[in-house]
């Protein structure tokens, strides 16, 4: 009777959560400053293998699934957060702009903006309840 011993992933769950937040950080400062195309591109490709990786480790064990657990629920409330107040907020900013422009109702929040929120709270709330134990 042999036991296979299985590999501990949590390490690799672990680098993957920096990489990607620090991915994160690069993808929003590129967008910030209008990077080009072929350095956006790695960026991306790096924060999806991040992502992807993590979700295959997530399991690894007891702590690294609380971790990501912690992080899927601030990235969803970051959704719905957005899907609840940004057409409010837009609304009442086309409200005070309207009344002294003559513009018409754009759009004032890009797409992008949710995706963008979800993904970096996933990544700050995973490393800061990393770094913070169980607190």
């Amino acid at each position: 009777m042999s036991t296979k011993t299985r590999k501990n992933r949590a390490p690799l769950n672990l680098l993957m959560g920096a990489v990607g937040l620090a991915a994160i950080i690069a993808l929003l400062l590129a967008a910030a400053l209008d990077a080009a195309t072929y350095l956006v591109v790695p960026i991306v490709l790096l924060l999806l293998a991040s992502l992807l990786i993590m979700f295959l480790t997530r399991r690894s064990d007891e702590y690294t699934l609380g971790l990501w657990s912690s992080g899927a629920n601030a990235a969803f409330l970051v959704i719905v957060a957005f899907a609840l107040f940004a057409p409010f907020i837009e609304g009442v900013y086309d409200g005070f702009v309207g009344a002294h422009e003559e513009t018409g109702g754009e759009q004032d929040f890009p797409a992008e903006v949710a995706s963008y929120g979800a993904i970096l709270a996933f990544y700050i709330v995973f490393n800061i309840k990393r770094l913070t134990g169980a607190l």
